[in-house]
């Protein structure tokens, strides 16, 4: 058998590579720059060879360390998804998923008890964030992530195309009596890093001024962004596929009929390797089947 280096120079070197910089890498591993630096040293001084070029920049890999970089993170993905599934104890019927809230209260949650019933032997863990996760690290199987399908070292299937149109609650012309929809669109609740871009986008579709982007309330979660328009403060760009059980109920209102298609999708995301499993398929055949009759 080859003689391996020292487990500790290889999580140096491998999280120096993801970090590009020896203080982040340190972080990463909650120890000290000069604890990171001296074991890959160790690791240069067992290989005989550099694997990393210093400047100032942060860390180049030599061609040593980029021969030497995907094997270790492959090597360590690995080990990682077999600690998770051991230490999962339900193998591979357990599923723990990372969603945003807001897709999770609006779109999922509801749905969730068909996929439950069809597969009483997946037990499904939400894990609901706005950060992307790193599945090669976390222990979840699989996200839902709202963007372009462009993430890397993942698998991304588009399940889900949606639309964008202003809404607002009942309440909000209560506060506003006499004034009509369109006449309040300074009103609106901004949720999303494109909705200048995606206003603008619905003022040109409407025949609006485009350059007359209106005043916004911010908020960095969708989620609370809907409770505040819900609540009668405002007008938002709403996603087609949030917004239709609010509309259906009367809950929302829509300021007008027109609407834009969203640059943006909902995407089922997994590693490479999940794809196969039996659980990750019976969800991902699942969301594909919900999001066509939704």
């Amino acid at each position: 058998m080859t003689p391996l280096p020292p487990l500790n120079t290889l999580r140096a070197f491998d999280a120096a590579v993801r970090h590009g910089n020896l203080s982040r890498a340190a972080e990463a591993l909650h120890v000290t720059h000069g604890a990171v630096s001296k074991q890959i040293t160790a690791l240069e001084a067992w290989l005989g060879t550099p694997v990393f070029e210093r400047t100032a920049r942060g860390l180049i890999p030599t061609e040593a360390g980029t021969v030497l970089a995907p094997v270790v993170a492959q090597a360590f993905d690995a080990l990682a998804d077999g600690v998770r599934r051991v230490r999962r104890g339900a193998g591979p019927s357990t599923l723990t998923i990372s969603v945003l809230p807001s897709f999770a209260a609006h779109w999922l949650i509801h749905r969730l008890p068909r996929f439950l019933d069809r597969h009483p032997g997946i037990d499904v863990r939400f894990f609901t964030t706005r950060r992307v996760v790193d599945l090669t690290r976390e222990d979840v199987d699989l996200a839902i992530r709202y963007g372009r399908g462009d993430w890397p070292g993942v698998h991304a299937e588009k399940f889900l195309e949606e639309s964008l149109t202003p809404v607002y609650a009942p309440a909000f012309l209560d506060r506003h009596p006499g004034r009509a929809p369109m006449d309040l669109l300074r009103h609106a609740i901004h949720s999303h890093h494109n909705d200048d871009i995606n206003w603008r986008r619905w003022r040109e579709a409407a025949g609006l001024p485009a350059d007359e982007i209106p005043a916004a309330s911010e908020y960095d979660d969708t989620a609370v962004a809907m409770q505040a328009v819900l609540g009668g403060q405002g007008i938002m760009l709403g996603r087609s596929a949030l917004i239709r059980d609010d509309l259906a109920a009367g809950r929302l209102v829509r300021v007008s009929e027109i609407d834009i298609p969203s640059t943006e999708a909902n995407y089922m995301v997994c590693l490479e390797r999940s794809r196969s499993r039996a659980a990750v398929r019976a969800f991902r055949d699942w969301l594909v089947e919900e999001a066509r009759d939704a």
